[in-house]
């Protein structure tokens, strides 16, 4: 159990998550406008924030001007822009670049130096305009980063994979499982991405250089990739001001029902597809680091060029939604558990973890009462998810164990 040592300023007026984002900037991303891109209509409203956004070093190495935007850095290659945002539905949302440039050296561990861009570097010309940086991070590269992606910038195939998976979304969500939806896309076609490719340790990343621009709610992963996570609870809610019960029983609801949402992913995609079932299953993505949370506790999955679709027969497709929902399970479960622990914090509730678990029982069963593809059934002290899809017709749900030894 967490031992919560949480000093809440109850008194002092607490800070919009835009303010706070606002405190944290830490760099600073130049737009300059893109000769084309690729929207995501169902946000043509953000159309103009679709450009181009670089990274201090490789702004400096190519002497561009344009619009400077305070922004954070998030993960290596990302940033998010606060004072762009945007609310939708009771939320707020900020621009979010991926692929903008790296601030981390691939190999050799630490921030990027210009030592270590020349040593990189395989133009003479451009050698001696990389001695003369004054900021070498925020850097994009060729160097080839998992067959996916040139080192801080984005792949074409993930690009293009990603708005495609963004349109199946309702705005926010796709039946009921919330993304960070892209935008817009745009290429680096030209002198931005020719400059890259001189730059490289061992080999070349051979498709097309894009950024992604997405909305996110927050900053906050479940508990790797950021310096704020949902692992860290009591920094984390505290942030997001979930100081009162009442607060932190809807954040748990909230973070419940968008997780078990996301885990059954599959189900809620189904289609029929050249006479077969096709739904939308998580490739090599994680929750821990691939999912963010907004304040009010909803789960947002961000890496969306991670989904794809799977085809199976008509007979199998439950035995795939049980191994969608166990591949991530874990990664959803270790975070609730310390999300419900700091529930019973911020409740002033002693409890034992016997006690914790037939509440989380009741919780779970609450959060979700209304899902139109999933319900709770609780059978010989076990509690169930049963999961179901509209378009098999006749089908018994999905039968996948969630909490055993739970009282009737």
């Amino acid at each position: 159990m967490n031992d919560f040592s949480n000093n809440h300023a109850a008194e002092e007026q607490p800070l919009s998550i835009a303010a706070q984002l606002a405190q944290e900037v830490d760099t600073t991303l130049l737009e300059i406008d893109a000769a084309e891109h690729e929207l995501n209509s169902a946000f043509f409203n953000l159309e103009s924030w679709v450009n181009i956004y670089l990274g201090q070093g490789t702004a400096e190495l190519h002497d561009l001007h344009g619009r400077e935007h305070l922004a954070i850095r998030d993960e290596n290659r990302n940033a998010i822009i606060p004072g762009r945002h945007v609310e939708i539905d009771g939320r707020t949302y900020f621009l979010s670049i991926k692929g903008c440039g790296a601030n981390e050296d691939m190999f050799f561990g630490e921030s990027l130096t210009v030592e270590k861009l020349a040593s990189a570097c395989h133009d003479p010309v451009l050698l001696d305009r990389v001695l003369g940086l004054h900021e070498p991070t925020g850097f994009i590269m060729s160097e080839n980063w998992m067959g996916e992606s040139p080192f801080g910038a984005q792949g074409a195939s993930n690009a293009k994979e990603g708005i495609d998976m963004s349109r199946l979304a309702n705005g926010l969500h796709i039946n009921g499982a919330y993304i960070c939806p892209i935008i817009g896309i745009v290429p680096l076609a030209g002198p931005i991405e020719d400059a890259a490719r001189k730059f490289y340790w061992f080999r070349q990343f051979p498709e097309s250089f894009y950024q992604e621009m997405r909305l996110v709610p927050s900053r906050t992963r479940l508990y790797f990739e950021s310096t704020q996570v949902i692992a860290d609870p009591e920094t984390a809610l505290s942030q997001f001001n979930v100081n009162t019960p009442k607060k932190a029983e809807q954040f748990e609801l909230n973070f419940i029902r968008s997780g078990l949402a996301l885990l059954s992913l599959f189900s809620r995609t189904i289609k029929y597809q050249d006479r077969a079932l096709a739904g939308v299953v998580y490739q090599d993505v994680w929750f821990d680091k691939d999912a963010i949370v907004a304040p009010d506790g909803v789960i947002h999955f961000a890496d969306i060029e991670g989904l794809g679709w799977m085809q199976v027969d008509e007979s199998k497709w439950g035995i795939i939604q049980k191994k969608e929902w166990n591949k991530l399970a874990y990664e959803f479960l270790y975070s609730l558990v310390q999300v419900d622990t700091y529930r019973h914090y911020v409740e002033n509730t002693a409890t034992t973890w016997a006690k914790q678990r037939d509440s989380l029982s009741f919780f779970i069963q609450m959060a979700i009462d209304k899902d139109p593809y999933l319900r709770v059934k609780l059978i010989d002290g076990t509690l169930y998810a049963l999961v179901e899809s509209p378009v098999i017709i006749d089908a018994d749900p999905v039968q996948i164990p969630i909490l055993q030894d739970v009282p009737s």
